[in-house]
């Protein structure tokens, strides 16, 4: 292969979907299984990597060694499935989704533009909760590997000293999740290679909605209207809560 190639190469996002479960307190729910399996269903060409917590901890080790003291001794179990999701994606690139997100049609389309990375907006109702105008999350993100924006995101983990406060939901969001991404995003001078999908594509239900549609109180109309320009619903599980 020559410079050219290998240049280009680094600047795609590889045909790659990522999912981690640590395992180590329970095996996979079955119905989580069954929504993985819709991102097989409409990526049937793309290369499938299950990380469990022993493959996890080896990749850290072996490739970010010293952020590995730092990962091991998070407080929950959480952070380090956040974190190891973004050494993934610097290190291999490809495309990382939560299992809680069902898949309605293909990203294949995102994979051609060189040089940018994606992110999940949340729905304006999730934004207002946190005081913030623009808000995304760290359940469906892709990247070319070694993308400057994920080099950042790594130089913060290794870099910051966790305050834990008590606040579990808070302590994980602003150390290692949507938070941090958030205001780590604010400050990043290169705005330009980082793209965002919209809440309608991506997040076309609130938390609020998706707690309703479980229930069967949801308004079924109206959220069927929601559904018209979706490629992927998050069903907001937070089974880490």
């Amino acid at each position: 292969m020559n410079i050219f190639c290998v240049f280009i190469h680094f600047f795609m996002i590889p045909k790659i979907i990522h999912q981690v479960w640590e395992g180590k307190t329970e095996p996979l729910p079955e119905y989580l299984s069954k929504i993985s399996e819709t991102w097989k269903k409409h990526h049937p060409q793309w290369r499938y990597e299950f990380w469990n917590g022993n493959r996890m901890e080896d990749f850290v080790k072996e490739y970010f060694p010293d952020l590995f003291e730092t990962y091991v001794n998070y407080r929950y179990p959480v952070q380090r499935w956040d974190a190891v999701r973004y050494l993934i994606l610097y290190k291999i690139g490809g495309m990382y989704v939560d299992f809680d997100y069902d898949c309605l049609e293909s990203f294949e389309c995102y994979t051609v533009e060189n040089g940018i990375c994606y992110f999940a907006m949340e729905p304006e109702e999730h934004c207002q909760r946190f005081r913030k105008d623009l808000f995304f999350n760290n359940a469906l993100m892709l990247s070319p590997p070694f993308h400057p924006f994920f080099e950042c995101i790594v130089t913060h983990l290794q870099t910051q000293t966790v305050s834990y406060t008590g606040n579990r939901l808070l302590d994980v969001l602003n150390s290692t999740g949507p938070l941090m991404l958030t205001e780590l995003y604010e400050t990043y001078p290169y705005k330009s290679g980082i793209e965002f999908f919209t809440p309608e594509l991506v997040s076309p239900w609130t938390n609020n909605e998706v707690r309703d549609y479980i229930n069967g109180t949801a308004n079924a109309e109206k959220l069927e209207q929601k559904l018209k320009k979706a490629k992927a619903i998050h069903y907001f599980f937070g089974s880490w809560l």
